[in-house]
Formats: structure tokens, sequence, C-alpha cells
């Protein structure tokens, strides 16, 4: 066993016994399969091959060979092995969620060298893409076109034809200078390169493509020729089968443009009256409509005519001779007709077409679009060919007449749809002079009617939500009003009360409490003198005293008291009532409306039954005190009965005496502008009438109804 045979078999049990059993690769053909597991992400190799190519510039990129298959390799080790060098290699395959591949070789050694293989000579036809991936191929075919690559400006390609097939060619070129590639259309030439079965990049399904490494690369066997369009004509034959058609080679035809739109697509007329269209190759300026001219390309099918693919154009000075011609006015000549309702007459291609519509749709601005008429029960889409602002200022609705030609937009043939569809018929109009506005649209259209009720109904949305909001508002600052007007009612009932009881303790407690000292004072002088006189001046003081006591007791249950918050003044005076103390039957019925009564004037009220029923229970020793008050006349009255032991009006007890409450009574009832009556005599109980003029809005309310 050779040296090298040893290492090999030394560095591949190395990388198997760190891998796990059967996880590893260990073949190009392993590799190239690694893409048809999904499951797989991570996966270790190990392999030994022959090295047929590397990168020209760095080395990074290897094209490894073994019994099995081909296999590019990303080198990211120290060692750049050269072509035609054994190696033995590990790494790591790694496949991404988007399916790319990547193979990366981390670990290289030399194990000997092996012979490069050799180009395979094939025809464009036999190279196969699953057979010779990645093997440099020699192969013929004529330069159809060239063209540079619209993602990446370095490569330029140029597109290889034998007879039907045809194969893109890449060629990495140095920006700004030029490739030659130009000067390669419409010669056979003699291409070696590395066949590819896709393109790597951003090109994730492409086709295949063969890379030359350089312009020395290609070589011309048959070189164009000096005039392109001494090509021959396009001939008139019938019934050939698209494969026929596409091998055969470059041909002319010569006519009156008829249209023009895509921007390289034009249709031609020949003298003869033949429709022909032509795609423009690559760098080609479109001619104009009317013009005449001669165009040279390769011929292909849509089954119902023969065009030109690749073509290049030549004006002619020459005008053709007009010819009489019938136009299209009415779109059921086309669709319908034996083939059904939804069939297209292929004969109408290229005719001249006149018809009236209304757009249902325009294209975008500075956009080459597509209008779209309304005829009758038909859409016509309206190319607008070499004039895309013919459509500007144009409004749905808009009623135009039309002159173009009529274009039927074909599939291409290709073995796999051999019966491609009509896809649409197209009008394309020549010149802005085409479209001839016959009718505007009215003002007041169905979308901008939507528009107002739109808006409309946006400001209702706005006026209601602005109101919600002022509602809103307007509670918000009456609740805030009425805080305030309730906490200065409050302030103004609590400012009354002290106000009141500030008199009532003057007016009544101060005086009384003076006649108290000036009777103590009384009896103290004449005590000595006349024992008597100061005796009855003590009980008059006592009197007093108890007096004093009362009152103090009543204001301090009037601040505790909630009587006039009672909506019932009934249940109010029975409640002030409760505080006497007696066994006497105490009745009340005093129809007068708390609303009725200011607080001042209930809290009199008040306080006068409340005197009266007491006097009549302490000094008259009632059983029975009837409470009873209405209003009438603007006017409020009220008694108190009782059944007690009576007095003599005339001579009751007073000040002097000890007793305050008729006449705080009557001074309350004065500031009332109100009246006290009482009627008694000795066993025959008492009655005491009041009377109380109420204010002049009072007066009114007490009278309505």
């Amino acid at each position: 066993m050779s040296a090298a045979s040893v290492t090999s078999a030394f560095l591949l049990s190395i990388a198997a016994s760190a891998m796990p059993e059967g996880a590893s690769l260990h073949s190009a053909a392993e590799l190239n399969d690694f893409a048809d597991d999904p499951r797989r992400r991570y996966t270790p190799f190990c392999i030994t091959g022959t090295v047929q190519s590397v990168t020209a510039t760095s080395g990074s990129f290897l094209i490894l060979s073994d019994d099995t298959g081909w296999v590019e390799i990303r080198n990211m080790s120290d060692y750049r092995p050269a072509p035609g060098e054994k190696i033995a290699l590990s790494g790591r395959a790694h496949m991404s969620t988007h399916q790319e591949i990547d193979i990366i070789a981390r670990d290289i050694e030399p194990v000997g060298a092996d012979a490069v293989a050799p180009p395979l000579e094939l025809a464009l036809r036999d190279i196969s893409g699953g057979k010779h991936h990645l093997r440099t191929v020699v192969t013929e075919g004529i330069v159809i076109d060239t063209f540079p690559d619209e993602i990446d400006s370095r490569n330029q390609f140029l597109l290889l034809k034998d007879a039907e097939d045809v194969l893109p060619v890449a060629l990495r070129v140095e920006p700004g200078v030029d490739s030659g590639l130009e000067s390669l259309r419409d010669a056979r030439v003699r291409i070696t390169g590395r066949f590819m079965r896709t393109v790597s990049g951003s090109r994730k399904f492409s086709g295949p493509f063969i890379s030359v490494d350089s312009r020395d690369s290609i070589t011309v066997l048959v070189p164009a020729l000096e005039d392109p369009f001494a090509a021959p004509p396009l001939e008139k034959a019938l019934y050939r089968t698209p494969r026929e058609i596409a091998k055969r080679g470059k041909r002319t035809v010569s006519g009156e443009v008829l249209a023009v739109w895509s921007g390289n697509r034009l249709m031609v007329r020949t003298s003869d009256g033949r429709i022909v269209n032509a795609t423009l190759a690559h760098g080609q300026s479109a001619p104009r409509p009317g013009e005449s001219v001669t165009a040279a390309g390769y011929p292909e099918t849509d089954l119902f005519h023969v065009n030109l693919a690749r073509a290049i154009v030549r004006q002619e000075p020459r005008r053709p001779t007009p010819q009489q011609e019938s136009a299209i006015t009415d779109l059921s000549t086309v669709f319908g007709g034996s083939g059904g309702p939804n069939a297209i007459d292929p004969a109408s291609h290229g005719r001249l077409m006149r018809l009236r519509g209304k757009v249902l749709g325009v294209p975008s601005p500075n956009a080459s679009g597509r209008l779209l008429l309304s005829c009758g029960p038909f859409e016509l889409p309206v190319d607008l060919g070499q004039s895309p602002k013919a459509a500007e200022g144009l409004a749905l609705g808009t009623e135009l007449e039309v002159c173009g030609r009529c274009l039927l937009e074909i599939d291409r043939w290709s073995p796999d749809d051999i019966f491609p569809r009509i896809r649409n018929l197209v009008a394309v109009i020549r010149s802005p002079e085409d479209l001839r506005i016959i009718a505007r649209p009215p003002w007041w259209t169905p979308l901008r009617l939507l528009v107002v009720i739109s808006i409309l109904f946006a400001a209702l949305v706005g006026v209601y939500i602005w109101n919600r909001f002022l509602q809103k508002l307007v509670n918000l600052r009456g609740r805030e009003l009425y805080r305030e007007q309730v906490a200065h009612a409050i302030a103004e009932f609590k400012t009354d009360e002290r106000t009141r009881l500030a008199v009532e303790l003057h007016d009544s407690l101060s005086q009384a409490l003076a006649g108290v000292a000036c009777h103590v004072a009384a009896s103290a002088k004449t005590l000595d003198r006349n024992p008597a006189v100061a005796k009855r001046c003590i009980e008059t003081a006592d009197k007093m005293l108890n007096s004093c006591r009362t009152e103090l007791r009543q204001c301090l249950f009037d601040l505790r008291s909630d009587t006039l918050e009672e909506t019932d003044f009934s249940s109010a005076i029975r409640k002030t009532l409760e505080q006497l103390d007696g066994n006497a039957a105490i009745s009340v019925r005093f129809n007068v409306p708390r609303r009725r009564l200011k607080d001042t004037t209930a809290h009199a009220i008040l306080a006068i039954v409340r005197e009266l029923t007491g006097n009549a229970i302490r000094h008259g020793a009632a059983s029975e005190v009837m409470v009873a008050g209405c209003i009438d006349s603007g006017r409020i009255l009220f008694s108190v009965r009782d059944n007690g032991c009576g007095f003599t009006p005339e001579s009751c007890d007073g000040p002097l005496q000890g007793h305050f409450g008729i006449e705080g009574i009557r001074n309350r009832l004065e500031k009332l502008n109100g009246t006290l009556h009482i009627e008694s005599r000795p066993g025959h109980g008492a009655r005491a009438v009041v009377t109380i003029l109420l204010p002049p809005n009072h007066n009114q309310k007490a009278n309505t109804p």
C-alpha cells in the first residue's frame, strides 16, 4: 500500500471516529443528494477526490470529482490545492431554512495526484443537466443576442443557438471595459466552458448555462455577415412544425410598422399582406408606427403566425403604399362564432379597429399601462404603445373612440405546451390622436356621490361626537355648579344657624343670665333686712336658671337634629316634640308642604310649637295636646290646643318671674311678621293661635292650585 493511500485511510478513520455512525457523507453523489432530504440541516462529510478546477482568483471554490460524480465545495482551509491534485477533505454541509446549500471544507490534506478530466465535446441538444453538471464542455452555435446581467453588471451573457436549442453563456467582464461580445452577434462560435445546471446566486430556479473564464474561451468559426440584413427573407411556407421553424437561420422581413408596444415589440405588415410580430434584440430602439423597416431576426411561431425573435431593425426610405382595409367596429364579430362566446377569431390579428366605449380603468401616472374600455358586453384593453401620456386627463366613464391595431397576445410554443392559448385581445394605438374623446363623464358620478355621502356621514359622526362631548361637559359643569350651590347653601344655612343661635343665646340666655345675676344680687342685699324678699329673689333666679338650661338643651338639640331635612313637616314636628318630658298624647296635623317654607321660617315654627307644647305639658299638666296647621290666603295658620288646667293670659308670669317662653315666641314672630293669640281660662285648657305672613313669592305659590 502506498503512503498516499495510508494517509487517506488514516484521515478517513479519524473523521469517521469523530462523527456519529451513519450521519456523515462520504461521496460526491451523497453531497449532491444532500438537498433531497429536507430534515437535514448540518451534516458532516469526509471524502477523497481529484481537484478538477479552482476559482481563478482566490481559489476559495473547488470542483472535486470521485467515482460517483462531481461536486462544488467551498474551501475554508489554509491549504490551496491545484487542479489534478488528489486530496482528502472533511467539513460540514449546511442547508438553510430557504433550501440554500453550502458545502464547506475545513481540513484538506493532499494524498496524491490524478489526471484532470478532458473537456467533453457535445452538441447543445446533448448536454444534460443531471449528467454533465460541473463538467467542462466544448460546444458550437450561433450567437443570436448579447446583453449584460441586470443584477450584476460584471456578468455579460450571450445566447447560443444550435437548431432549435438555445443556451445562455456567461462571461465575467471588467466594469467599464468593452468585452467585444457585441461583435459576435450572428457569428458561429466554439465555446469551452463549465456547464452548470442552474445559475447560482439570487436566481434560485433558473435554467442551465455555460460559464466561461475569459474571452479567449470563445473561438469564432464562421464570422457574422458584414450586412446583417443580407439574410434571406422569411419564407411563406405553411404547416411547418415549431421545431422546423426554429431550426431556420436568420431571416428578414420588410414592410410597414403597424403598431409598437411594450417598448420592444412591433407589428410589421409585409407587401404581400402578412402580419409578422418582432421582438427586438437587446439595445435596439423601436421604430414609430407608419415607418417602413426591414427587420432581421430568428423565426419562431405561436402556431398562428411566424414571428421574429432577437431582431434588429433598419429604417427604409420608401413609404408603403396605402392599402384599403375594413375596420373592426363591433367586437361581437371577433368574439364568438362557431368557437363559442369566449373564442377569439385569429384572423383579426393586425386588423384596424374603430370602436367606441367607456373608460373602466386608467393606468397610474408615469406608468406604461393599459386603458380598459367597456364596449357593450365586452371589455377591451387598450395599449398606449409609444404614447403613454395619451391617457392623461381621462376620467372613469369618459366615452372614447379608439382607432388602433388588433393584437392577439398568444403564449409562446414550448414542447410541454403544444397548443398555447390566445390570452387576450388588445387594441394598440399608434399616436395620441387615436384616442378621441366623445363625451366627458357627468360630474355627479356614483363615486363622487359616495364620497359626498361619506363626507356627510363623517360630519354627522363628528357633530354627534361633539354634541356628546358638549353634553358631558355641560353635565360635568352642571354637577360642579350644583355642588357649588349646595356648598353655598350649606354655608349660608350654617351662617344663618350661627346667627340665629347667637341671637337666641344673646336674646334669651344672655338676658336670663343677666336677670339671674340681678336677682342674686338683690337677694344678697335684702337677706339681712327682709329675708322674705331675698327668698323670692332666689326662687326667681332658680326659675331663670331652669329656663336657661331648657333653652340651652333645645339649642343643642337643634344643632344635632336633622328635622329641617324632613320632606313631611308633620314628621319634623313630631321629631322635634320627642325631646319633651311627660306622658301627654300629642297629635300633629300640619298640612303645610315643606318646600313652601324657608329654613328660618321652618325652624321658627318648630321652636314655637315646641315651646307652646312644652308649656302645656309642664305648666298646664295637659294629657292631650293637638297641633294643627295649614296655609290660607298667603298666611301660615297653626294652633296648639291642650286640655290642661288653663290660666288667665293677662295675669300669667313673665320674664320678671323667670318665664321667658311667651316672650321668646313673640320675639320670633316679630321677625317673621307674625302674631300670637292665646285663648285660655282656668280649668278649661288653653289654645294658642299663630299667624305668619308668607313673602310675596310664597303667596303666589300658595295660591297656585
